[in-house]
């Protein structure tokens, strides 16, 4: 039996997504935009329905699943109600841009039994995979320092778009390519935000270019040391993003096209990674997504790397503006206690 899914955002990332579902074992039921031409586009191309609320779609159709792929800070709201509705929800990154709402959104989940699953593709990447699979070994000992850095002429590309827009984005480039970044170093390592400092760059008040964070990292009760660098005023289009990853017996590092293992000081293990594109990463996430829905298992990307990275960016953002370290863990365990009910 096929999954019936409504589709919330039907802009360009909201097509990539209705591509791979409609070759997934999914039935497209309806969709939700607030603009007039992207809800023709989806009616001609689905010969289903199209909203301009998603209270509206809510209220008309019996449904297992939504995909969300909207602005930013419309994913908590949009997100809720689905799960309030009784279906499963797949939502793409950031999760949401608040801590409070990350910490919202994951007991919503919870209390109505829902799946609630993460668009962080690194997850399904053949580099990462493999980055990951090389650490988890214990090949090159206990990770104690890893660094990340990405850039792109991101803000040449966005600017005048809602990505540019904080009320819809949230910010600018460390919470939209950024959340990669930081999404990918803490799973390669399996590492837990403790604490950060930054240091960020404005093009227009709220939108930050350029991001340098000294972020305090645990692996197993154990401090890690990372830095993290994101200039989303480069010269490349495309992102070009970059790892090296410190253990106690070894050095891993992931320049975008090979993995090099060094153990005290011999290079032991070099290789190129296949590529993989924005599509067949989009079938994977959707396909574990719909496994999730039948019942087998749980997503790969759970609500809970949602809340981490939510955290790690707002407490990023926050250092920046008082000139502070700032802990990640205080804002998440203020946020949870806030959202506890009061006895009567």
């Amino acid at each position: 039996m096929s999954t019936s899914i409504a589709a919330v955002g039907l802009g360009g990332l909201g097509r990539v997504l209705l591509r791979s579902l409609a070759d997934c074992d999914a039935e497209i039921v309806a969709g939700v935009d607030v603009a007039d031409g992207a809800r023709e586009r989806f009616e001609d191309s689905f010969d289903a329905p199209a909203y301009d609320d998603l209270e509206s779609l809510l209220a008309a159709h019996d449904l297992d699943a939504a995909v969300i792929a909207t602005p930013h800070a419309l994913h908590h709201e949009q997100a809720t109600a689905c799960l309030e509705a009784g279906l499963d929800v797949f939502v793409e990154k950031p999760m949401v841009t608040d801590v409070a709402d990350a910490v919202d959104l994951l007991q919503t989940a919870e209390a109505a039994g829902r799946v609630l699953a993460i668009g962080y593709q690194r997850h399904f990447h053949p580099a990462f995979v493999e980055i990951k699979r090389i650490v988890d070994s214990g090949r090159i000992g206990d990770v104690h320092a890893a660094t990340a850095h990405l850039s792109q002429d991101w803000i040449g590309i966005q600017r005048g778009t809602w990505r540019t827009n904080p009320a819809l984005s949230g910010g600018g480039q460390l919470y939209d390519s950024g959340s990669h970044l930081l999404d990918a170093l803490l799973w390669t390592t399996g590492a837990t935000p403790r604490s950060v400092s930054a240091q960020m760059t404005f093009d227009t008040p709220g939108v930050d270019t350029d991001a340098a964070l000294a972020i305090e990292l645990e692996c197993d009760g154990e401090p890690v040391t990372a830095s993290v660098s994101v200039s989303g005023d480069g010269i490349d289009g495309e992102p070009a993003e970059g790892y090296a990853i410190w253990g106690t017996d070894g050095r891993l590092t992931y320049d975008g096209e090979r993995i090099r293992v060094t153990e005290r000081g011999s290079t032991t293990y070099e290789t190129e990674v296949p590529e993989a594109d924005f599509e067949t990463l989009t079938d994977e996430k959707l396909e574990d997504f719909l496994a999730a829905v039948r019942g087998d298992g749980e997503p790969a990307v759970t609500g809970d790397v949602g809340l981490e990275i939510t955290a790690l960016t707002e407490a990023a953002y926050r250092a920046a503006d008082e000139g502070r370290r700032v802990d990640v863990q205080a804002l998440i365990d203020e946020a949870r206690t806030a959202r506890k009910p009061t006895a009567d």
